[in-house]
């Protein structure tokens, strides 16, 4: 039998650990978009009462990544598609300026490390376009995670720590799941990761922001319409 709180450290804080730990998973793709998470089955993992089961799942629907459904739990949310266009315009502002900042740093280190993630990025969309058949399933969220690493590095470089996580804010709306299906093609994958990224990091080096951020803003728009046509090709969310 689970012990109560395994693998928690305080019972004042359970329903936060649990909330962070869910919130993790649903944004890293365990969960897919209207996957459904029964109250008792988190009482039952985490060893708590369906108190900080439910609060927990709560936060979560505060955060708009679940929906609460009556005396059964919450299921993972499907946004709208005005939703993600919504959000996606935010975000390419944001982001557009968070490139321009970077450019205007005069910081030879930012060229340097976002050369660093460009060519991890080179070495693994091999691997990634193979793994489109299935050849390596870990592929995928190897490459995910060094394109955060370059998308990081561009949120920090400005030094504006507030315009960073309200980027990060937005990222709620984009479980992985739904991103990685909808970029599934190798000329997707070679726009995306390495063409569009090349463009940012030149115009960074050449510390052009107004060019900078304008790629940028492309680059997002462009991801926005890839998942967007992917919805609307499988009738997932709505035009509402």
């Amino acid at each position: 039998m689970t012990q109560p709180g395994a693998g928690l450290q305080s019972p004042s804080s359970y329903a936060d650990q649990i909330a962070r730990i869910l919130e993790g998973e649903i944004l890293g793709g365990r969960y897919a978009r209207g996957a459904h998470l029964q109250q008792d089955e988190v009482c039952r993992r985490f060893g708590v009462s369906r108190t900080p089961a439910r609060e927990a799942l709560r936060k979560l629907q505060a955060l708009n990544l679940v929906e609460l459904i009556p005396n059964r739990g919450a299921r993972v949310r499907v946004p709208t598609l005005r939703e993600l266009e919504e959000v996606y315009q935010v975000r390419a502002e944001l982001e557009g300026f968070a490139a321009e900042l970077a450019a205007e740093a005069d910081d030879p280190a930012i060229a340097r490390r976002l050369r660093e993630a460009q060519t991890a990025l080179a070495e693994l969309l091999p691997v990634a376009v193979a793994a489109l058949d299935g050849a390596d399933e870990h592929a995928g969220e190897r490459l995910r995670h060094v394109n955060d690493t370059f998308h990081g590095v561009v949120h920090d470089a400005g030094g504006n720590r507030r315009l960073g996580q309200m980027i990060q804010e937005l990222h709620r709306y984009f479980p992985k799941d739904t991103v990685r299906l909808a970029v599934r093609t190798p000329d997707a994958l070679q726009v995306l990761y390495l063409d569009d990224h090349d463009v940012i990091l030149d115009r960074i080096a050449h510390r052009d922001g107004p060019q900078a951020r304008a790629a940028m803003r492309d680059h997002i728009l462009r991801s926005q319409s890839m998942l967007i046509d992917y919805l609307r090709e499988r009738g997932l969310g709505t035009s509402g």
